[in-house]
């Protein structure tokens, strides 16, 4: 039986999750400066430029963990059904035996037809 095999799309996930990773500890790193930065004089400027590096930062981390959420589910989707299909291809072939019931004989049709005539 044909299978896709998922490890390909499993990396890509797990790759996901690692670029996420990296993004929470960028956006952590930035944080921290920003409270470093936020007693010091003259660092308006500065700490505007990195608001708007963290909002993009977590703009893009709330895109990549939908993105990853949705193949994660895809995946195991496609899994599930993969079996579904496997299984129900596999199930073994059920022969039943012909019972006679019953027999039809046409002998006496003529006699009918001529009594009906």
């Amino acid at each position: 039986m044909l299978r896709i095999k998922l490890n390909p799309s499993m990396d890509i996930q797990q790759n996901l999750v690692r670029q996420l990773h990296s993004l929470d500890s960028e956006i952590g790193e930035i944080e921290h400066v920003m409270q470093q930065l936020g007693g010091l004089s003259g660092m308006d400027a500065v700490l505007m430029g990195l608001r708007r590096r963290r909002d993009r930062l977590e703009e893009s981390r709330r895109t990549l963990d939908r993105m990853q959420k949705c193949l994660e589910k895809v995946i195991l989707s496609y899994d599930s059904c993969e079996n579904r299909l496997c299984d129900y291809a596999q199930q073994e072939i059920i022969v039943y035996r012909r019972h006679s019931i019953g027999t039809s004989s046409l002998d006496n049709i003529s006699g009918l037809l001529q009594s009906v005539f």
